[in-house]
């Protein structure tokens, strides 16, 4: 990549090194039809989607209040989706439900893995936010509190 951004284009005798031999580009093994393997926890994804969201409101090619927008959008997906959601696996796991969903993770272990994840996405939501609200003080952006 160029110092403007710009991608670099490299020449065929360039990309020659790079190449992979045969067995380096083989795939590994189909995944079975009756393996977990094949599945996407979709709690999971969808955090991993939010994420996507907050990179948005980190991304300073955007103007500072869209990026406002973006931050607001992935907090208030991430308040909805613990009222939904979590609140549903929270409930299966005080019922004692252990039978791992089609993934091959029980609703405890998706918790686990969920309050994990979100520690981060909380972290990077508020350094996030820190730094847009000195953007927005110094575009002279009023802020109520």
């Amino acid at each position: 990549m160029t110092h403007d951004g710009m991608v670099e284009l490299k020449s065929a005798q360039e990309l020659e090194p790079m190449k992979m031999s045969a067995a380096e580009a083989s795939v590994s093994e189909p995944i079975s039809d009756d393996t977990p393997e094949r599945f996407i926890n979709r709690e999971i994804s969808w955090l991993a989607f939010n994420e996507r969201v907050l990179e948005e409101a980190l991304n300073p090619r955007h103007p500072v209040l869209e990026r406002v927008r973006f931050l607001s959008i992935s907090s208030s997906n991430l308040d909805e989706f613990y009222m939904v959601r979590v609140a549903g696996l929270m409930g299966q796991a005080r019922a004692g439900i252990e039978a791992p969903s089609a993934e091959g993770i029980s609703p405890a272990q998706q918790l686990d893995a969920i309050h994990r994840r979100v520690k981060d996405l909380l972290m990077r939501q508020h350094e996030c936010w820190r730094g847009l609200r000195d953007e927005l003080a110094k575009a002279r952006v009023p802020l109520l509190r």
